[in-house]
């Protein structure tokens, strides 16, 4: 890496095809991002796009790649690229790993037994988790001194009640792990984070968090706690989702193996590439833009049924809390969709919601972010995310530690 006096934490966001990127000042004890960035994977190459704290700065460029995955030469480039066309020295590293199991904490040190407990709970999430754990295994060999962090997506779920994290098993399969998790949790606490700035009231009571993009979950917050979730023991379920089914008799799961002779891995296939809005549309696209620009019937379908799970689960949710103060969009669906979100804000209007027409230049941020009428009983904001500054606010605080 290069000789550079500057410091920056590299974090690292991983998902099914692209790799997302941010560097943040590493010496101001506020949080600065420097630039952000992705690298996205396909069969024909990767394509590299990075904006740095410049409007006009944005670069991009295009990688041959060996694989459709994110392979050891695409690390290994994208290292190089950081080095070669930054002004910042990688003083540390830090991830968001999907599934952190029974830590309540949501960052700590990476190290070779860390590293081995991750691994380990990959079965409990096959997509997700080897994905996250690949750049962190890649530091590890290529640059072993370079401290890094993991970030845990369901550590911000430990405050559920015992009651949320059971399903109806044998206690001893519950004490063995078989239990509810939650995931998202980096993104809900940056929801957490800056709702007093949209909704005081709001913060100070019972909120539902939308995020909703390809992966897709509620979560109910009381005082910005989470007190409910629809995900649980698995990334699968509650929402439909992109290629996800969401909840499922599990006798659909039996009866495919019994019946129809499917393999594990098969049905393992089927479940996280082949259902949810994909599957609903007859296979028309698991992005929600493609479907709505459609006019065919199954992809109509999609979307609907899509809207339907969702206004059910916020029910279920509004009964956990005694109630609803306010409902937060985010996640790229939820951010940038906004026939979905009319859609669903009409199906809550039954909670006392209702949504402001479109229409009309909005006076300042926290104004064009508000959804609903003033005067409702419930108010509906759209936060954009940013489970990366969360990353890093964490990461900075505990390597400063010294821990």
């Amino acid at each position: 890496m290069a000789d550079n006096p500057c410091p920056a934490l590299l974090v690292f966001n991983a998902g099914s095809s692209t790799l997302k990127f941010s560097l943040y000042d590493a010496n101001r004890s506020a949080l600065n991002c420097l630039g952000h960035g992705s690298v996205e994977v396909r069969q024909n190459g990767a394509s590299l796009s990075y904006q740095d704290s410049r409007p006009q700065a944005r670069q991009q460029e295009q990688w041959p790649s060996a694989d459709e995955g994110m392979d050891k030469a695409t690390l290994s480039r994208l290292m190089g690229w950081i080095d070669s066309h930054t002004q910042w020295r990688i003083a540390a590293a830090a991830h968001r790993v999907v599934h952190g199991g029974n830590r309540p904490e949501v960052a700590a040190r990476v190290d070779a037994s860390l590293i081995r407990e991750m691994q380990a709970l990959t079965p409990m999430a096959p997509l997700h988790q080897p994905l996250c754990l690949a750049p962190m295994l890649h530091l590890a060999d290529e640059y072993p001194d370079l401290p890094q962090v993991a970030c845990f997506d369901t550590a911000f779920h430990h405050t559920l009640d015992p009651l949320e994290t059971l399903y109806g098993l044998p206690r001893a399969l519950s004490e063995e792990g078989m239990r509810r998790y939650g995931f998202h949790g980096l993104s809900y606490e940056y929801i957490a984070g800056v709702l007093p700035d949209y909704d005081p009231r709001a913060a100070q009571g019972r909120t539902i968090v939308a995020h909703l993009g390809n992966g897709a979950s509620l979560c109910a917050l009381h005082k910005r706690i989470s007190r409910g979730t629809t995900m649980g023991f698995s990334t699968l379920d509650g929402l439909l989702m992109g290629s996800r089914p969401g909840s499922l008799d599990p006798g659909i799961v039996l009866y495919l193996l019994r019946e129809r002779g499917m393999s594990v891995q098969a049905v393992e296939h089927l479940l996280y590439h082949e259902c949810g809005l994909f599957g609903v549309s007859g296979g028309i696209a698991s992005d929600m833009r493609t479907l709505l620009a459609s006019r065919s019937d199954p992809a109509r379908q999609a979307v609907a049924l899509f809207v339907r799970r969702v206004v059910k689960e916020i029910g279920a949710l509004v009964a956990v809390l005694g109630g609803i103060d306010a409902l937060v969009f985010t996640g790229g669906i939820g951010e940038h969709a906004r026939e979905v979100r009319d859609a669903i804000l009409d199906g809550c209007a039954w909670l006392g919601l209702a949504r402001k027409s479109a229409g009309g230049e909005e006076p300042d941020l926290a104004a064009a972010a508000c959804l609903s009428r003033p005067g409702s009983k419930v108010s509906a904001w759209v936060m954009a995310t940013d489970e990366n500054a969360v990353i890093a606010r964490h990461s900075l605080a505990l390597l400063r530690q010294g821990v």
